[in-house]
């Protein structure tokens, strides 16, 4: 691999700083409550020897998964932080030190468990994790190269197109992965048939809604709006119909709710597939209509300059439906002095602590990706705006962002059932900025007129860099 890592923004930089990050986040999460609990050198030694070696059956089967899951990133960054624009010998020399470093880490959480007594303590956690540290390191092997140039390539990807196509599949895999988690995969025919006769297989379509009406809409629509963006981005392509977004849509849709068959804890339900077609064609016909609107010598649609903006205050609302259901506030001093005592009182993420991975998991990614689409409405309207105005509309919506988390977290703070993590309004905030700063960068990208033929923008747009350098490169010689 020959990439230049000195110069400043290169992907080296960019994995050095994730490394260190998930670092903290691998060590901090393993300890979290952080209730420490003092223990005599020698008894903690004593029990650290006599650690056992549980039996798994299906419901720990997450558990472990979980553990081996969590090491895999973190051999694989620092594989990427030391090694990326190394040679093979410098990578071989950072595979010997980084596999036993992986379980040295393993060992040392494990053991400073000790001290905190809601940790569970067990070989099966070494075990899990030793062997993700040595798969994360393989992993880079396999794939590493091609990561550092998928990371350059980001830096000239100058139209919109291909970068709607890029973050298609991101979020592709995103979804993919939220829909095997919690990972306690079988094959086994006996626990896909145990699976059936908990009801975890439903084949009667909206068979299974909740008997609240406001709650079984929620679920339909969260249902179908996992789609809709897929479907959005690949419309956005420019190169796709309309009939085959969708039908590639429906196709990933069934795909994955096959997969969930294999995953004991998920439900598979047919209702997925109905609220999958339905959020498919409303990403298709947002997508066609955007096209059109940014096309180039396309005609402007007739909406007002304001609509981002109200659109941004609906969303709004749905926040406050979504997050604030069942509406059961209390307003007594004495309650809201409690909960709120408690609420300071906690230590970041301690709430998503309680349950399992898959829950704490869903409670992150609800509180993060509610909020994209706030950030990114209010980007839009930003960007329609003159450029005078900007700057301070920018300021304004990411204090609005801020002032509409902090909303969300307090009315869940005067309901009794509901449990809300210090970390909440950062997690919401950081989601609003991300989705901020997405349709910023989209809308600075070029829209590249269409060409016939199927070529894809991507191919167009490697190609006028390829004139460019050409070009450059006659006016060098000349």
């Amino acid at each position: 691999m020959s990439h230049e890592v000195g110069m400043p923004g290169s992907p080296r930089s960019l994995l050095w700083l994730a490394a260190l990050v998930y670092t903290a986040f691998v060590i901090y999460g393993s300890l979290v409550p952080l209730e420490f609990r003092a223990m005599p050198w020698n008894e903690a030694v004593a029990k650290f020897g006599s650690m056992p070696f549980l039996k798994l059956g299906i419901g720990s089967r997450a558990d472990w998964m979980a553990n081996l899951l969590l090491f895999i990133p973190l051999t694989y960054l620092w594989m990427g932080a030391l090694t990326a624009g190394g040679s093979r010998l410098w990578g071989g020399l950072a595979t010997l030190v980084l596999v036993p470093v992986a379980a040295l880490l393993s060992l040392g959480i494990e053991f400073t468990q000790l001290f905190f007594p809601q940790r569970t303590v067990s070989q099966n956690d070494i075990l899990a994790e030793a062997l993700g540290g040595l798969i994360g390191v393989l992993a880079w092997w396999a794939t590493g190269s091609r990561l550092v140039d998928w990371l350059l390539s980001w830096q000239h990807t100058h139209a919109r197109a291909a970068l709607a196509e890029r973050l298609a599949w991101i979020y592709l895999a995103g979804v993919l992965v939220y829909n095997i988690l919690p990972l306690d995969l079988t094959i086994s025919a006996i626990e896909i048939f145990h699976k059936w006769r908990e009801g975890k297989l439903n084949l009667i379509p909206f068979g299974r809604l909740p008997d609240d009406a406001a709650y079984a809409l929620y679920e339909v629509a969260t249902d179908a709006l996992i789609w809709s963006p897929l479907a959005l981005l690949w419309r956005l392509d420019g190169t796709r119909s309309a009939w085959r977004v969708w039908g590639m849509t429906m196709a990933t849709a069934v795909g994955l709710e096959a997969m969930q068959l294999f995953v004991y804890s998920r439900i598979s339900d047919v209702t997925d597939l109905f609220t999958a077609a339905a959020g498919a064609a409303l990403g298709v016909w947002l997508g066609g209509r955007l096209a059109v609107r940014e096309a180039p010598g396309g005609q402007a649609l007739p909406w007002s300059a304001s609509l981002p903006l109200v659109m941004a205050i609906g969303w709004m609302a749905l926040l406050l439906f979504v997050f604030w259901y069942p509406f059961d506030f209390r307003t007594d001093g004495a309650f809201l002095r409690e909960r709120l005592h408690n609420f300071l009182g906690r230590v970041p993420f301690e709430a998503y602590y309680y349950g399992t991975e898959f829950r704490a998991a869903t409670e992150l990614l609800h509180k993060v990706l509610f909020f994209i689409p706030l950030g990114a409405l209010l980007a839009w309207f930003v960007w329609r705006l003159r450029w005078t105005w900007r700057g301070y509309a920018t300021f304004l919506s990411l204090l609005l962002i801020a002032f509409a988390a902090l909303i969300v977290v307090v009315g869940r703070l005067a309901q009794p059932e509901k449990n809300p993590d210090s970390m909440d309004i950062v997690l919401q905030w950081l989601g609003g900025i991300l989705g901020f700063v997405a349709i910023r960068v989209f809308f600075s990208r070029k829209m590249l007129p269409r060409h016939s033929g199927g070529t894809s923008f991507l191919h167009n747009e490697n190609r006028h860099a390829h004139r460019r350098r050409r070009t450059s490169s006659r006016g060098e010689g000349e």
